[in-house]
């Protein structure tokens, strides 16, 4: 898919943007970048951050995307797809792109942390996210399958695809912060609705990341480092022909 680029890229929108944790990281290369999401909570959180002035945040959905027809360089879409009426959204998709714009649609499920070089640690931390992921798989939704199977049922409909497995991501984080990755997954939020008295069950997760890790401090000072597989879905619209 390789591309000459001939003028500056200006326009990216980042759909299911979340509170902005993968919008930001394109400012340096667009002229503006708009993250979107139905979630009213999520893009106040997003504006609530520091955030590059040519990034900004909007409510809206993924099927209805409030910019001009072929205006969009490159579409991104991290870990909401499965959330999609998928026909509607690659229709907007396409109403949206400039001929020879992409979409990047990617999951990095699931993150956990790493300790480089121990495999009997990384075993252990492996076994402590699996568990936690068991308790709350029964409050799953079914259109998670799409990221449980790493993405096997989205099919972008352009003839220009390609599917890449060989890219990780790699970052240090504290134990509190990774606890609030995991409160964010959606089937411990229906977990939690479903069991407002329900035990605490990420508290015993959190002292045994701290006991295997060897951390004596604080979980918001308590460094670790994290890391995932990542599958990716490119596609990009053809070029459009020139008449004669």
């Amino acid at each position: 898919m390789a591309y000459a680029k001939s003028e500056p890229f200006k326009l990216a929108v980042d759909v299911g943007c979340g509170s902005g944790q993968n919008t930001r990281p394109l400012a340096p290369y667009f002229e503006k970048i708009i993250g979107v999401d139905v979630s009213e909570a999520q893009i106040r959180a997003a504006q609530s951050l520091e955030n590059p002035p040519n990034v900004e945040f909007r409510i809206g959905s993924a099927e209805s995307v409030a910019v001009p027809d072929r205006s969009v360089d490159l579409i991104t879409c991290a870990e909401s797809v499965h959330w999609f009426d998928l026909d509607a959204f690659f229709r907007e998709m396409d109403r949206v792109l400039k001929p020879n714009g992409c979409i990047a649609i990617y999951t990095y499920h699931k993150i956990r942390p790493w300790v480089e070089g121990d495999d009997v640690k990384n075993e252990q931390l492996k076994d402590v996210v699996t568990q936690v992921s068991i308790a709350i798989r029964p409050y799953s939704s079914p259109r998670s399958q799409h990221l449980h199977n790493k993405l096997a049922d989205i099919h972008i409909p352009y003839d220009e695809t390609t599917r890449d497995e060989s890219f990780d991501i790699r970052y240090d984080t504290t134990v509190a912060s990774y606890m609030d990755y995991i409160r964010s997954w959606s089937n411990y939020q229906v977990y939690l609705e479903k069991n407002p008295s329900g035990p605490d069950i990420l508290k015993e997760v959190q002292e045994r990341l701290m006991e295997i890790l060897s951390l004596d401090c604080p979980a918001e000072d308590a460094k670790i480092h994290v890391r995932s597989s990542v599958v990716l879905l490119l596609g990009r619209k053809p070029r459009e022909e020139t008449g004669t």
